[in-house]
């Protein structure tokens, strides 16, 4: 029986619901602080003496957004710091909260959660290089090479189909692991590392989305982070004589709730202002959060979700709510400080040089002659987030602008979303050519 007293005890103790339910506090006026290393080298596309028009910029995407979503909310940073936002509509219908949207509003950015989890195991990589870590004194390619069940507890291990043992941690960031797509809707964790059509070793190398990559690099991260976890888990099982399908259930309640823990305390709260992103908000920002309808002119009530309910636990692939003000910042850290990741880091994941399906973490590559023949930028990298009517977009564009977009209804994809940055980043720079 899986909830026995002791079982409850452990998962209990590494739940803590208090880290998982809370809500950033933003400074007024939306500020975002981070210091700008200034040993950095320039942004990802950088040209001197090209100005940038604002206002071409708003109007471009506020027209975009303004007349063809429920609500939505924006923000433009450059070397960390805010350039433009904008927000307006509802995040809570009229009649069914009647809250607007504001750019401190907490949204459901999807699978833009894989941009914090992949980052974030890219951050212990590069930083967690102290007694007990993993092949401490090793460099982050070499690191990225590891096979990733040389760190999972035995449950994730034994009687897994072949070929599974050769996936490295690199191979999950890039989308390149094998792991089919075309599954069953219910398929889980063990159904992927054990079920004969759940790993295909031909597609090694092969990219293919898949959310299983970062369901599973969202359980790594305390695993890499904390060697001994390994050994607790294995000793957890063995004590409690639990069998494979209770093992893998109380594994990945665990390494859920460190996952989270380890992002807050490694990253979130380090940040300036400390960041929290929260997987429960169903149950802890039912009046704030934004909920999610099926059109701009939805009548129905709408609905908030949560990973605690849904899952038990928060989890590297998605179900994140944050506000773009939140988001922007956690972008502003990672392309403007060493907190997050390193420049090192930074070019692993993409650089203007490298192989579009080579990149790491960021999950599309778009090419872009505008950006290519005027930035020395041909291919624009970004991520994106759909879950239910929520849909998000984190783009990068040239001159170390980052931009994110989150709206609360389908009427725009997530990919009309990039499309509408793209064309405002044009308005704004093309009076230069």
């Amino acid at each position: 029986m899986r909830k026995n007293n002791l079982f409850s005890a452990i998962i209990s103790a590494m739940l803590f619901v208090s880290i998982i339910s809370g809500q950033t506090v933003v400074n007024p006026g939306g500020t975002i602080n981070p210091t700008r290393n200034p040993n950095l080298p320039p942004g990802p596309g950088d040209i001197t003496n090209i100005s940038f028009n604002k206002q071409a910029f708003e109007a471009s995407l506020t027209n975009a957004l303004a007349p063809n979503v429920m609500g939505y909310q924006y923000v433009l940073i450059k070397n960390g710091a805010v350039v433009s936002e904008d927000a307006d509509g509802w995040a809570q219908a009229p009649g069914d909260g009647s809250v607007a949207m504001t750019t401190s509003t907490p949204t459901n950015i999807g699978s833009v959660a894989k941009f914090l989890s992949g980052t974030a195991m890219i951050h212990l990589m590069e930083k967690n290089n102290g007694p007990g870590a993993y092949d401490a004194g090793f460099t982050l390619q070499q690191k990225l090479d590891r096979p990733f069940t040389t760190i999972v507890p035995d449950v994730w291990i034994d009687g897994n189909t072949p070929g599974v043992a050769s996936v490295t941690l690199r191979q999950l960031l890039q989308h390149r692991s094998g792991f089919n797509d075309n599954k069953p809707a219910n398929r889980n964790v063990l159904g992927f590392l054990k079920d004969a059509d759940g790993h295909f070793p031909w597609q090694l190398d092969q990219r293919q989305y898949s959310n299983i990559n970062f369901v599973l690099t969202g359980y790594l991260i305390p695993f890499y982070g904390n060697q001994w976890m390994k050994g607790f888990v294995n000793n957890s099982v063995d004590d409690l004589g639990l069998g494979i399908v209770d093992a893998d259930e109380m594994t990945k309640d665990f390494a859920g709730a460190h996952m989270h823990k380890t992002m807050k305390a490694r990253i979130w709260d380090k940040m300036t202002p400390a960041i929290l992103p929260n997987c429960d908000a169903a149950n802890t920002l039912a009046n704030t959060a934004a909920k999610h309808y099926a059109s701009s002119t939805d009548t129905d009530p709408g609905e908030i979700t949560s990973q605690i309910v849904n899952k038990g636990h928060c989890s590297g692939e998605g179900g994140y709510y944050m506000s773009a003000l939140d988001l922007a910042n956690y972008l502003a850290h990672f392309s403007s400080t060493d907190l997050i990741v390193t420049n090192t880091g930074r070019n692993a994941m993409f650089n203007d040089a490298m192989n579009p399906n080579d990149r790491l973490v960021w999950g599309s590559s778009t090419a872009s002659n505008y950006m290519g023949t005027n930035f020395n930028m041909p291919n624009v990298v970004w991520s994106n987030g759909i879950a239910g009517g929520y849909r998000a977009a984190i783009i990068r564009f040239p001159m170390n602008y980052y931009l994110v977009v989150l709206t609360n209804s389908p009427d725009l994809s997530a990919g009309d979303l990039f499309n509408a940055g793209r064309s405002a980043f044009v308005a704004a720079t093309q009076h230069n050519f």
